[in-house]
C-alpha cells in the first residue's frame, strides 16, 4: 500500500502513518457525502422512472388518438402535435439522469476501457468534473431560458412555456447530482480502485426491464 491508502473505511486493513489522520477523516467525509448523494439519487431515479413511464403512456394515447381523429373522423386534434413535442422534451430531460447514472449515454469508451486501477479512476474523475461544469451551465442558462418562457404561451393551448422550458434547469440539476455522485466515487477510487466508480450497462438494462 502507498501512504495515501491510510485507513479511512472501517473494517479495512489499516496502516499507521503519522500525519494521515486528517486525510483519513477527509476521505471518510467524502465517502459519507457520496453515500448521501447516492441515496438522494436513488429516490430521484424512482421518481424519474415513473414519470418517464407516465409520459410514454401519455404520448402513446395522444398520438393514437390524433391518428384516429385525423384519418377516421377527419377532424384533427389541434394541440396533439405540439403537446406531444413538449412531452418529448420532458421525456428527454427526465430520462437523461437515469441513463447517465448507469452509463447508458452514447460515448466513446475506448480509452476508459483500456485503463485500470487509479489511472481509470482519475480519467473518470476528470470526465465527471467536465460533466459537472456543463450541468452547472445548463442549470444557469436553462433557468434564464425558463424565465423568458414565462412571458409566452403555447400556440395551440393556453399553457405557459415556463412549464416546458422549466424542465431544462430541472434536468440539469438531476444530471448534476448524478455527476457529483460519480465524481465523489471516482475520487475515492484514487485511493481504493476496487471500490471506486464502476460503469456497467447491466444495471441499466435491469432498470429498463423493470
Amino acid at each position: 500500500m502507498i501512504p495515501g491508502e491510510a485507513q479511512w473505511f472501517q473494517g479495512r486493513k489499516a496502516i499507521d502513518i503519522p500525519g494521515f489522520a486528517r486525510a483519513s477523516a477527509v476521505l471518510n467525509g467524502v465517502e459519507r457525502a457520496a453515500g448521501a448523494v447516492g441515496r438522494i439519487n436513488d429516490g430521484l431515479a424512482i421518481v424519474c422512472r415513473y414519470a418517464v413511464i407516465l409520459i410514454v403512456a401519455a404520448l402513446a394515447i395522444i398520438l393514437s388518438c390524433a391518428v384516429f381523429w385525423r384519418y377516421a373522423l377527419n377532424n384533427a386534434i389541434p394541440w396533439s402535435e405540439e403537446g406531444a413535442k413538449y412531452l418529448m422534451v420532458w421525456l428527454t430531460f427526465l430520462g437523461a439522469p437515469i441513463a447517465l447514472r448507469h452509463g447508458g449515454h452514447v460515448n466513446v469508451d475506448l480509452v476508459v476501457n483500456a485503463l485500470f486501477g487509479r489511472s481509470k479512476q482519475f480519467l473518470l474523475l476528470l470526465i465527471n468534473l467536465v460533466v459537472i461544469s456543463v450541468c452547472i451551465m445548463l442549470v444557469w442558462q436553462g433557468g434564464l431560458f425558463a424565465m423568458l418562457g414565462a412571458r409566452q404561451v403555447a400556440s395551440s393551448f393556453q399553457l405557459s412555456m415556463a412549464w416546458v422550458y422549466g424542465v431544462v434547469p430541472l434536468g440539469g440539476a438531476l444530471l448534476l447530482l448524478v455527476a457529483v455522485e460519480h465524481a465523489l466515487k471516482s475520487f475515492l477510487g484514487l485511493f481504493d480502485p476496487e471500490n471506486g466508480l464502476t460503469e456497467t450497462h447491466d444495471s441499466f438494462a435491469d432498470e429498463v426491464r423493470e
